[in-house]
């Protein structure tokens, strides 16, 4: 019988030390976020202090408008509050493709240029020649169009997702908008 109580003591004792280390831990990220509130603070009021009168928001207000976003997924769902990472915030924002922009997918040197500003090309024809990974690939051009810009040279090192060539196309693309976005459903205040 003492040897059971002895196991439920150890057992409790192992419990209380890890709820003593979740709660240093607890306070320690704590610590950090009020330090990166201030850092924040301190770089809103001096980037806004010239735009903003003093007694217009509270500082808390202004943290609060800083740290926090609402989020609702559902229509009539509940709302959360959010905080953003600095990944997050320091992200480049998502732009719909130009299709007519031709661009690197890897990195390379563009080893021939088979057209000129102004020239016609059709579905398939041969635009360039691109080395990259010790391959020749060949770009061709993926429809009809006119050449409008060429903003590369022969030999010239090109980095991935750079764009090489403007191709006006003949035909105006159709790009479906997509209406079913959190703006318009009404779930962002």
């Amino acid at each position: 019988m003492s040897e059971k109580r002895d196991l439920v003591k150890k057992r409790l004792k192992a419990k209380e030390k890890e709820l003593e280390k979740r709660r240093k831990e607890d306070e320690k990220i704590a610590k950090k976020l009020k330090k990166e509130e201030k850092k924040l603070s301190k770089e809103k009021s001096k980037d806004h202090s010239k735009d903003l009168p003093k007694s217009s928001k509270t500082g808390h207000e202004r943290l609060e408008k800083i740290k926090y976003d609402i989020i609702q997924v559902f229509p009539d769902a509940r709302k959360y509050k959010t905080t953003y990472t600095k990944k997050y915030i320091n992200r480049v924002p998502w732009k719909r493709p130009d299709l007519q922009q031709i661009k690197s997918i890897i990195p390379g040197v563009v080893t021939s240029l088979e057209v000129k500003t102004g020239d016609h090309v059709k579905k398939g024809d041969h635009i360039m020649t691109f080395e990259a990974m010790k391959m020749l690939n060949l770009v061709l051009a993926p429809f009809d169009g006119v050449v409008e810009t060429i903003y590369v040279k022969e030999g010239e090192k090109v980095p991935k997702g750079g764009v090489m060539i403007y191709l006006k196309s003949d035909i105006e693309f159709s790009v479906s908008e997509d209406n079913a976005t959190s703006n318009d459903l009404g779930l962002i205040e």
